[in-house]
């Protein structure tokens, strides 16, 4: 059995954090009696390391019950949370704060806090020696490879055309449980966004994930801003464009067939008859 083969036991992850540490950090992570890796109820981030800030001991490793059925992403997502756990001890032990990554280190990329030289040079180190592992900076919900796609569920997306002259536009996600009831649509895009117009996209649900999610009665949620998109039809174009997406219509309207569809549609074997 090749290395990262073995199976990924996603009901016990203590023991896909023994094996992780043995594999991939040569045992090196420590950690006490109050540490624990469990699920989380998070939908949007994937996984999170707690520590005490007092003693700077590990608390836990969080990660989204969403992985459940993706076992490669689980393992991925794991050791991406790892990371800033190794950097945490390596503080202990030392004293020296460059390995926290609170401030840019000349010379050497920086993303964010706790995303500079070390978190970066750890993963890339990490997908060399193991691509199996894939690690993102950010990982999303069903993109890339180690997601199984199949088992994650198509979405409905509401486009909205807010400024067609500008080509600018938003996009919501309606929630899983909503119908899809194009009057209170359509009043919402009218009352949030001046829109005259929507349409409704069932999408690949991995295409979905970037875009905030409506409440049951269709209206945008009180803490949500939508993410106005520039170069909007060409953002839309590409989601019409995905194998999987397809167009919903209200009800009594009926698709346009296009050109070729319709010279199809109107053959006849009589037609052709004197061939």
């Amino acid at each position: 059995m090749s290395p990262g083969a073995d199976p990924i036991d996603c009901y016990n992850l203590q023991a896909l954090f023994d094996l992780s540490n043995q594999r991939y950090f040569n045992g090196t992570l420590e950690y006490g009696e109050a540490f624990v890796v469990r699920y989380s109820a998070a939908e949007r981030q994937m996984g999170r390391f707690r520590y005490c800030a007092d003693t700077l001991q590990p608390l836990a490793i969080e990660l989204s019950c969403r992985l459940r059925d993706h076992p490669l992403a689980l393992r991925s997502v794991m050791v991406r949370q790892m990371i800033p756990m190794l950097a945490l001890q390596s503080y202990r032990e030392t004293g020296d704060e460059t390995f926290l990554d609170r401030e840019p280190l000349y010379g050497h990329l920086f993303i964010e806090p706790g995303i500079g030289a070390f978190f970066l040079s750890q993963m890339e180190h990490l997908n060399l020696l193991f691509p199996e592992l894939c690690l993102t900076v950010k990982p999303r919900f069903g993109s890339g490879t180690l997601f199984n796609q199949s088992l994650i569920p198509t979405a409905r997306l509401v486009i909205i055309p807010s400024d067609p002259t500008n080509n600018t536009g938003v996009i919501y996600r309606l929630h899983d449980k909503a119908p899809t009831q194009w009057r209170e649509l359509r009043e919402m895009a009218w009352l949030h966004h001046n829109a005259h117009e929507i349409s409704v996209l069932r999408v690949a649900g991995a295409l979905a994930e970037a875009h905030p999610v409506l409440r049951k009665d269709n209206q945008p949620r009180a803490n949500t801003r939508a993410h106005l998109e520039t170069d909007f039809d060409l953002v839309v174009q590409e989601l019409r464009d995905h194998r999987l997406t397809a167009e919903l219509l209200p009800p009594g309207v009926q698709p346009e067939a296009d050109a070729i569809s319709g010279q199809f549609a109107a053959w006849h074997p009589a037609a052709y008859s004197g061939y």
